[in-house]
């Protein structure tokens, strides 16, 4: 038959494993988020090249407007040529011509640039579509097997508890109750071994009487410092 001190041990070997395993099933959501975060990012970023990319177009289309407005003006002021009567109003309608002209060459500079923005715009656009589109495909992967993973933790997490539960009956209720209140105020640490003559919990050095008691297994032997349950080493897996 088992000892207290041996349940004890065992307990505290559970919540050591169902503590390891609450904190993985903890961290396991954020490795999603990191992800989703990451696809929220290229999705903006996406979002603001499609927008970069309208904007664009629309710099273009009001400046092929104002080409074929001073296009239009041209031809009026290149029919008004023919019957103008004197010098003064030709060299007018001549001076207006050329700064339409000038102006129209300043637009179609400017259209080159728009339409070189334009061809690369393209070209990162798709670059990061494609990468979104690929990275979409890895989340959905890695969130499956996450979600997998995490149910799998619940389950194991259950079943510790049950074993908890079962060896919780084998000891005094009393000792029981003093251990949970040791597992919650204790860092999760109810049983301390003794290490070089030191309480691995607290890192008090323990007397020798005590340590002889701790190694006779006969009663329960706390640490005089943290009140922790006192057992010899390498007794908890």
């Amino acid at each position: 038959m088992l000892s207290d001190i041996d349940i004890l041990c065992q307990l505290q070997s559970l919540d050591n494993k169902i503590t390891k395993a609450i904190k993985e099933k903890e961290r396991l959501p954020k490795i999603i988020e990191e992800f989703e975060k990451k696809s929220n990012a290229q999705e903006e970023s996406i979002k603001n090249l499609k927008q970069r990319f309208e904007q664009n177009l629309h710099q273009q289309k009001r400046l092929e407007l104002d080409i074929t407005i001073n296009n239009r003006d041209i031809n009026k002021y290149e029919n008004q040529l023919l019957l103008v009567k004197t010098n003064k109003e030709y060299k007018a309608l001549n001076s207006e011509i050329t700064h339409r002209k000038e102006k129209n060459t300043e637009i179609e500079e400017q259209l080159i640039e728009l339409l070189e923005a334009e061809a690369c715009i393209k070209e990162e656009k798709k670059k990061l579509e494609e990468l979104f589109n690929k990275d979409k495909i890895i989340l959905e992967k890695e969130k499956d097997k996450i979600y997998d993973e995490i149910e799998k933790l619940i389950t194991l997490i259950r079943k510790l508890e049950e074993k908890k539960v079962y060896l919780s009956k084998k000891i005094p209720e009393n000792l029981y109750t003093k251990y949970k209140l040791l597992i919650k105020h204790k860092n999760g640490k109810a049983i301390a071994s003794i290490e070089n003559s030191v309480c691995s919990g607290c890192h008090f050095r323990i007397r020798s009487q005590i340590i002889v008691e701790v190694y006779k297994g006969e009663k329960i032997t706390t640490c005089e410092n943290c009140s922790r349950i006192l057992v010899p080493p390498n007794k908890i897996c």
